[in-house]
């Protein structure tokens, strides 16, 4: 019997066996611990015998790890996904939507994309033509987690303890605004946790404010962030600042179909 096929998004086929061991994958890795088949198969929206069969072939070709009842991603994905760049491919499929989302807002905006637990990589940044803002080039550059709005986003996917290990248990004073007490960044993040967007205000660099939004996989997973930055003087008020938030909201609503949506697995997938 030839294999099943479904139609993804763009109308291309794709075979079902495969979405699904895809979707098994991607739940395992936005999960900070081991999980079981039942959890699984509720992340995924599968039954759990059918998990329990694409556990076992992505078991057997190292592309999972099995402790008892336990599953986690495996030694083989691993070593194949050591040397990816997150950013081939990426930055031509997405480079004029960044660009356009610079325009509109009138402000330098970056776009990030997650490297393992505790990274984002910077990998494409557009500034506004029409106003001739220009900023030096910051691909590549790493700021310290707890003081950038990116690096609260991702912090704000972590448990406590993943935190410290993130930050180095350390969170170095840069001005007088940087949070240095791990309370309250907890807080922080627990905002951030709540209103789906990140920010920094002198935190980095005195007159910087800064906002990041996420933008998430088919299983509710961080895959990457676009952000912000400004002089503080130019954004000014409260109502300026909640614009400019809605703004890049929606822009991060037009890249996520760009970056997701050919590998998102369709809702409710059939036995």
């Amino acid at each position: 019997m030839g294999a099943t096929t479904e139609k993804t998004s763009g109308g291309v086929a794709s075979n079902r066996s495969v979405s699904r061991a895809i979707a098994v994958l991607r739940a395992l890795a936005a999960h900070s611990t081991a999980m079981t088949v039942t959890e699984i198969a509720k992340r995924v929206e599968l039954p759990r015998a059918t998990v329990f069969r694409l556990l076992l072939t992505l078991e057997e070709e190292g592309f999972v790890d099995r402790d008892d009842t336990h599953y986690s991603l495996g030694w083989d994905l691993a070593r194949i996904a050591q040397d990816v760049d997150p950013a081939a491919g990426l930055v031509s499929r997405v480079s004029d939507v960044v660009d356009d989302i610079a325009e509109a807002m009138k402000e330098t905006v970056t776009l990030s994309v997650r490297r393992g637990r505790y990274d984002l990589d910077l990998v494409q940044q557009a500034s506004p033509r029409s106003i001739g803002v220009t900023m030096s080039d910051m691909k590549g550059m790493r700021w310290p987690l707890h003081a950038s709005a990116t690096g609260k986003l991702l912090l704000a996917e972590l448990e406590p303890e993943q935190v410290r290990v993130a930050t180095g248990n350390k969170l170095e004073k840069l001005t007088p605004s940087t949070i240095t007490n791990f309370s309250a960044l907890e807080r922080e993040l627990a905002s951030v946790r709540e209103q789906g967007w990140a920010s920094t205000i002198d935190e980095l660099e005195e007159g910087i404010i800064s906002v990041a939004v996420p933008l998430r996989g088919a299983g509710g997973d961080l895959v990457a962030s676009l952000a912000y930055i400004a002089p503080r003087h130019r954004v000014g008020t409260d109502k300026l600042e909640t614009q400019k938030i809605e703004e890049l909201l929606r822009g991060a609503q037009q890249l996520r179909k760009r970056i997701v949506s050919l590998t998102d697995a369709e809702p409710a997938l059939a036995n």
